[in-house]
């Protein structure tokens, strides 16, 4: 048997095992039996053994090279480095997909792993939505577009990775998107079994928190890393065009965003019930979107694979997606009563809402605009929708998404007053002027950057302005000593803080990218040897072109000297590279050179020459505060680890929300953001909420008692 017939066989039983857990996970919700259960968490951990060996067969095939498969053939080489290889796995068609379902079944997994007391009742049917996405991308990978196909006869040498993906941003982007992507699946699985099971409250959030934010991290991850790439190895001056592919990382992101602060609001007020599981069931619609849009070939991309026939295979995926999570949200709706409603516009909840609005809205403005050549396509016509829509359309909404992230946690729960939000933004609008005023008096007129400015000092200063009013709360109502008031109040609520943190590094990222937009300058120079060239603050000197080879791959260099101010700050090589089995197809490739500094880049290209060399060309960018949206990805990362970081569980709902609330009443009147007859009504209420409880909870003990005794009596006249 060909080796490569065993990896197929793998992930065909890996397709088997997944179906009967499916069926087995249907007999535990229908029978409500245990022993189904448990039979579903085996099945799960089994598939995943099954996809592993496949994907280890494929893998082992690659870095062995052995090129009997086509798949190595396409997209390795024997002197390729060995990262690449390894890369050379999810970075096919056919291997993405293998890829894809060894993470889904990874997943569903460690979904099995977790205690069964735990997710309780859910775990099962949890793993049985899960499974079933592991039989669809199992059943593509195995009968529609298998990486285990070979050729008749083994040739010496593969034709290599293709050049654009020979870079360490590209061996990282595509695993952080997949784990996003793929990572979405859980809490879209488990929010889904509570209701398939009828299961009241709001527990699948709490289970499922970690989840969220490792994905969301995951794909936000992916994102930045993939601007890199494309920073980097397309040779073009940015890093974001709006291309279809990067607007499929983008929607899910948006909505898994909204989904993250909306959930707080059910938590902490029982509202936004209905909106919170159509959030969940969105992100993952549109995850699964995403990679359709990659693998159907519909659009035009440089990030597409070959056009395929799998296309119609993931449209109707979708259609299940949406049939499923549509007719349990109608079907349940009885289970997703909101508790209570938006009581002022001056509220936290109603921030929210509106955050999520902007949030969705922008989701959905990026989606029409991504669809829109496919629509008039139907009509027969040929529409191109290019960079400046999206940026005329989403600019506005996310510098007022940018405002809101500086506003928003500066109001208070339940019922305010303008004036009590009027003293809290006072400061942070204050000083948001001032930069501005600075700023334009020392000769920054740019109107989108002043506002992008504008908004990220209104988010910083309100974190710092929020942070010292807390510190003060805590010094005068607590007995901390003052060195440990600030940690103390971190290690309170990691999620608040570490979301502040966040906060900093997306408004970091968009300044950054306001630089850009509105200050980068771009020249195309031809210089002979000896001559140079300006761009930015910096001159370019042309001395010599020089030949060259590294890893089997010959190249051509452009030596250029660096000066700024009149002083030399070195030398960079922009390359063209002739890839063996590739520079008949697509070409020479280019490999840029980027000198990088806090304030800007100077990114070289070598555009080409005559043909005895005396004259070159050379594309020359000028990009200020490029490394703002690397640093404010670094930021963002950090913030989210900080809030993952592992504290102990938190009181279940119901009694979780009401004494929740009260912390958060109490917080709320010393730190000013209440009136205080408000303060007084609702508390009045929350205390009476939290005194039934503590009836509830006493008649429940007394019961308990007199069940345990009247069971311990029996037993005692029976051994009489």
């Amino acid at each position: 048997m060909h080796i490569a017939s065993l990896g197929q066989w793998f992930v065909v039983a890996a397709l088997v095992v997944a179906l009967l857990g499916v069926g087995a996970s249907a007999g535990a919700v229908i029978r409500g039996s245990a022993r189904w259960a448990r039979w579903t968490r085996g099945l799960a951990l089994a598939a995943f053994g099954l996809v592993t060996a496949g994907a280890g067969v494929l893998l082992y095939a690659l870095l062995t090279d052995d090129f009997s498969f086509r798949y190595v053939f396409s997209h390795s080489y024997r002197l390729q480095p060995t990262a690449y290889k390894i890369a050379a796995l999810w970075s096919g068609q056919e291997g993405s997909l293998l890829f894809w379902t060894w993470l889904q079944a990874g997943y569903a997994a460690l979904l099995a792993r977790q205690k069964p007391e735990r997710l309780g009742s859910t775990q099962a049917p949890a793993l049985g939505i899960m499974l079933a996405s592991v039989v669809f991308f199992g059943g593509v990978t195995a009968f529609v577009a298998s990486p285990f196909e070979t050729l008749a006869f083994a040739p010496p040498d593969g034709r290599g990775l293709n050049p654009l993906l020979q870079s360490f941003w590209m061996i990282s982007h595509p695993v952080m998107l997949y784990l996003g992507f793929v990572g979405f699946s859980v809490p879209f699985a488990v929010a889904f079994a509570s209701l398939i099971v009828r299961r009241k409250g709001h527990d699948w959030i709490r289970l499922t928190r970690r989840w969220t934010m490792t994905a969301w991290l995951a794909l936000s991850l992916g994102m930045v890393l993939g601007s890199r790439w494309a920073y980097e190895e397309l040779g073009w001056g940015g890093y974001w065009a709006w291309d279809p592919v990067e607007n499929a990382s983008l929607m899910p992101w948006l909505t898994a965003t909204a989904f993250i602060h909306s959930v707080m609001v059910q938590e902490r007020r029982g509202m936004l019930k209905r909106w919170n599981v159509a959030l969940v069931a969105l992100t993952y619609f549109l995850s699964v979107f995403g990679t359709f849009l990659t693998r159907s070939g519909i659009l035009s991309s440089v990030h597409t694979f070959v056009e395929s026939d799998i296309g119609p295979l993931f449209l109707g995926f979708m259609g299940l997606i949406a049939a499923f999570s549509l007719y349990f949200i109608i079907d349940r709706r009885d289970l997703l009563q909101d508790e209570r409603f938006v009581e002022s516009y001056a509220s936290r909840e109603f921030g929210f809402v509106l955050n999520n609005l902007i949030l969705v809205g922008l989701s959905f403005a990026v989606f029409w605009g991504t669809v829109f050549p496919l629509v008039s396509r139907l009509f027969g016509v040929e529409v191109t929708v290019a960079a400046p829509y999206f940026n005329r359309i989403t600019a506005p909404l996310f510098l007022v998404l940018i405002v809101l992230m500086g506003v928003v946690p500066l109001l208070g729960w339940g019922r305010s007053t303008w004036k009590a939000v009027g003293m809290q933004v006072t400061v942070p609008l204050g000083m948001a002027l001032a930069s501005c005023a600075a700023l334009y008096a020392g000769g920054i007129r740019e109107t989108g950057f002043l506002l992008a400015v504008a908004g990220a000092v209104v988010v910083v200063a309100a974190i710092a302005f929020e942070i010292t009013q807390s510190v003060a709360a805590r010094l005068r109502f607590t007995n901390d000593p003052p060195l440990l008031v600030l940690p103390r109040l971190l290690a309170r609520n990691p999620r608040r803080y570490g979301g502040y943190l966040v906060h900093i590094g997306i408004v970091i990222i968009a300044v950054g990218i306001a630089g850009y937009s509105h200050y980068h300058q771009e020249a195309l120079r031809g210089l002979e040897v000896g001559q140079q060239a300006s761009i930015g603050p910096y001159t370019i000197v042309f001395e010599g072109l020089q030949e060259g080879e590294e890893r089997g791959v010959p190249h051509t260099a452009a030596r250029v000297l660096v000066r700024r101010d009149g002083r030399d700050v070195g030398y960079l090589l922009p390359k063209r590279l002739y890839y063996p089995g590739w520079v008949d197809i697509q070409g020479p490739s280019t490999e840029v050179a980027i000198h990088s500094t806090a304030a800007g880049d100077l990114y070289v290209v070598l555009a080409g020459w005559d043909e005895f060399g005396t004259v070159v060309g050379f594309q020359l960018f000028w990009n200020p505060m490029m490394s703002w949206l690397w640093f404010g990805g670094l930021v963002l990362m950090a913030g989210t680890m900080f809030a993952l970081w592992p504290r102990p569980e938190r009181a279940p709902a119901p009694a979780e929300r009401v004494f929740e609330a009260l912390r958060e009443l109490e917080y709320d009147r010393a730190l000013g953001r209440i009136p205080e007859a408000e303060y007084v009504r609702v508390r009045a209420a929350l205390m009476e909420q939290a005194a039934k409880l503590s009836d509830a909870e006493t008649a429940a003990r007394g019961a308990l008692e007199r069940e345990l005794a009247a069971e311990l009596k029996v037993r005692g006249e029976a051994r009489q």
